[in-house]
């Protein structure tokens, strides 16, 4: 499975003011190619702790880092900086980041704004890094390789950050995992609690090893246990995810019968590799 991990900066994701929600779906988007972030560090706005935090996730040696926050005009935005700063690299005035800050401009109807020192501040990049254009916003984003792993810094507004993993990063991931089809299975079990399923977790496991299965309790409803189920299967072969799942659920649904339980509902998705793969 191709390695990714995250690391988050913004002192407002640390005290409670803004819930890291770029986390949360971006962990949707790489599960649904067959992967997942496999680790998210989360450090406040400074140069020793972006450093550090960087140099921590490079230790592991995963494919790709993305980075995402502190890329604006304000001195609280040093997240290029710590980043230089673990890389052993300078920052300096990037031409096509400030090409496409320009350009940014332009296009909102602004084409008549001084580059102000501020302004300039979003085209300083590590030497050696390459902007990503920002379709939704004015600070590019910026990619480099080091060590094996390719790494990803990102805006944290919400629909900038978007904008360019889905035009930038989202693609070149895809082309690392390769076509794998992903096979998701939710169901709602009734009248189980969680320990009496959970023999059955287990031996699920030793039979299919590369099936991700997971519960996760409700609590009582109308005096009844409630227990949410998901089950994945990750393979090349669309066939094989499918069936595969489908053998989990019935093998769940046979165990909860006989425990005295009921499957209300059950839902399967399969998330298909992006055109193209």
């Amino acid at each position: 499975m191709v390695s990714v991990s995250s690391l988050c900066v913004g002192k407002e994701l640390l005290i409670g003011k803004t819930t890291n929600t770029n986390a949360v779906w971006l962990g949707a988007r790489l599960f649904g190619i067959g992967t997942m972030i496999d680790r998210i560090l989360t450090v406040t706005d400074s140069l020793d702790e972006i450093s550090s935090g960087l140099l921590e996730l490079l230790g592991r040696k995963p494919d790709f880092i993305i980075v995402i926050g502190g890329l604006g005009p304000t001195p609280d935005d040093m997240t290029l900086k710590g980043v230089a700063r673990a890389l052993g690299a300078k920052v300096k005035l990037n031409p096509e980041a400030l090409r496409l800050i320009r350009k940014h401009y332009v296009k909102t109807g602004r084409s008549g704004m001084e580059m102000t020192p501020p302004r300039r501040k979003m085209a300083m990049l590590p030497e050696g890094s390459a902007p990503l254009a920002n379709d939704e916003g004015t600070a590019p984003g910026v990619r480099m390789e080091r060590a094996g792993s390719v790494i990803f810094c990102l805006p944290g507004v919400p629909h900038e950050m978007k904008s360019i993993y889905t035009n930038s990063v989202h693609p070149e991931i895809s082309r690392k995992t390769g076509r794998l089809y992903t096979s998701k299975v939710v169901m709602q079990l009734e009248g189980v609690f969680e320990s009496v399923i959970t023999p059955d977790i287990a031996e699920a496991l030793e039979e299919h090893p590369s099936a991700y299965i997971k519960s996760h309790p409700k609590g009582l409803r109308n005096g009844k246990p409630h227990v949410e189920l998901d089950l994945v299967v990750i393979w090349p072969d669309r066939n094989r995810s499918e069936s595969e799942s489908s053998v989990i659920a019935e093998f769940f649904a046979n165990r909860v019968a006989r425990a005295g339980g009921t499957v209300t509902r059950q839902t399967k998705t399969l998330f298909r590799p992006r055109a193209g793969l």
